[in-house]
């Protein structure tokens, strides 16, 4: 998979499988290698098998993966289902933490979604990407001033990137 083949990757699973059917990392490993493929039911499949495992120490990073699957079928309400499973078994996957402020996010659950990506922000504080998304939460909340101190973070941060290009574009539609 690291060489970017999925499909051979996932017949290298497949046999992995057959020799040990309960091992974990293949069934995540081939889950991910699915979810590149665009088969998200697969994918789904093979990551809800980690997660019925309750001694696996990969259900957190399963249950992730399931809720971008979900959220690939554009069912909403199973992402959201997933992630929570994701954070409540293990609080510091990162990945998980932005991806259930994104769902929050796309709901119009603007100060959970903000509580979400401060949260990131203080495990991460020098990510533009969030801080864009935290300023725009920010706004939609009704925290103008929040949002445009962010704005301009994302701009200092980093002056020449696409999202200090997308804060200006919102400081501008602010005024």
């Amino acid at each position: 998979m690291l060489g970017g083949d999925p499909k051979k990757s996932i017949e290298d699973f497949n046999t992995a499988l057959e020799l040990q059917p309960s091992m974990s990392e293949a069934h995540l490993n081939r889950g991910v290698a699915f979810l590149r493929l665009g088969d998200y039911v697969h994918a789904s499949r093979d990551f809800e098998t980690v997660w019925s495992d309750p001694k696996s120490p990969l259900r957190a990073r399963a249950a992730y993966h399931d809720a971008l699957a979900m959220d690939a079928q554009h069912r909403t309400q199973d992402a959201e289902t997933w992630i929570k499973r994701a954070l409540d078994t293990d609080p510091s996957l990162d990945e998980a933490l932005l991806f259930s402020a994104l769902l929050r996010e796309r709901r119009g659950d603007y100060d959970g979604a903000g509580k979400s990506y401060k949260s990131f922000l203080a495990r991460h504080p020098d990510s533009v990407v969030t801080m864009l998304r935290f300023a725009v939460t920010a706004q939609r909340a009704g925290f103008p001033d929040t949002a445009v101190a962010y704005l301009k973070k994302v701009i200092d941060a980093a002056p020449s990137s696409i999202e200090a290009e997308e804060a200006r574009k919102y400081l501008v539609m602010w005024e």
